[in-house]
């Protein structure tokens, strides 16, 4: 069985509510024996810390304001997401960034609250995780506004560029200031050939695979909740993709997520390393 790290998911969905423990038996099943969970909204952090210490060494957890959040940018909200990603169970930052398609928030209310989201990661030297994505026909472009704001705004601790989904010319922007770039169901997906092209042309040593369970299901699952027992089949599409085996593809998207987070591996799991 290939060994596979879901580098993004959202295991505390209300879509999980009903058969949450099923899903990680399942996930375990499948080889898929570390996930990092995506909280990102707040009031969403204490319960991924639970869910964290409830799986002791095989879940860590990502704390955040997605943009669509940024109403909850609260001066005590911000305090209180400083003094929670110091728990031991938090490895990242995130997920925060800019969405130009179906955010409630417009363009320059998301850029004023992503700079204070950056500057806490410096404090608090953890990575970063991004969301990001465009819209058809508008004006800007969230990849180069986002790559604008890391270059102006850095150094960082690295990251991920989760769902990756820009333009070759912003895959090698990230690459080059040390992102790596989230693969998920979509890589799957038919229409999706320019995407398969641009991850090809990294190949697997700037990549993470990912779910972002309940969403975004492999193509065999469109239309259906997305789960981490999935992931092998995700992993599939992006080796044939990459024109490698699924377990070197697994191997070193395990690897990369490992680095990216200061993960390491125990006797019973998996530990921080800062």
């Amino acid at each position: 069985m290939i060994e596979i790290c879901d580098s993004h998911a959202h295991l505390g969905s209300q879509n999980f509510q009903a058969d949450r423990a099923d899903v990680l038996t399942r996930a375990r099943d499948n080889g898929v024996s570390l996930i990092i969970e995506i909280a990102c909204e707040a009031g969403d952090w204490e319960n991924a810390l639970t869910l964290c210490r409830q799986e002791e060494g095989r879940i860590f957890c990502v704390l955040g304001l997605h943009p669509h959040e940024c109403g909850a940018a609260s001066p005590e909200n911000m305090a209180r997401l400083e003094t929670l990603l110091k728990s031991p169970e938090v490895c990242a930052l995130g997920e925060i960034g800019l969405d130009y398609m179906r955010c409630p928030h417009p363009r320059d209310k998301q850029i004023e609250v992503l700079s204070p989201l950056l500057e806490m990661a410096k404090r608090t030297k953890l990575p970063l995780v991004f969301h990001c994505r465009n819209a058809q026909n508008n004006e800007f472009d969230a990849y180069e506004d986002l790559l604008d704001i890391l270059k102006s705004s850095g150094p960082f601790n690295g990251g991920i560029l989760h769902c990756f989904s820009g333009s070759a010319q912003s895959a090698q922007r990230a690459v080059d200031m040390g992102f790596l770039l989230g693969v998920n169901g979509t890589v799957s997906y038919p229409k999706n050939s320019a995407l398969r092209e641009i991850l090809k042309s990294f190949g697997p040593k700037h990549l993470t695979l990912e779910t972002d369970c309940p969403y975004l299901p492999p193509q065999s699952k469109r239309g259906k909740r997305n789960e981490p027992a999935l992931l092998p089949e995700i992993c599939a599409a992006l080796s044939e993709t990459l024109n490698l085996p699924p377990e070197e593809t697994a191997r070193i998207a395990f690897n990369n997520a490992l680095d990216v987070f200061r993960l390491e591996r125990t006797q019973s799991g998996f530990s921080r390393k800062f």
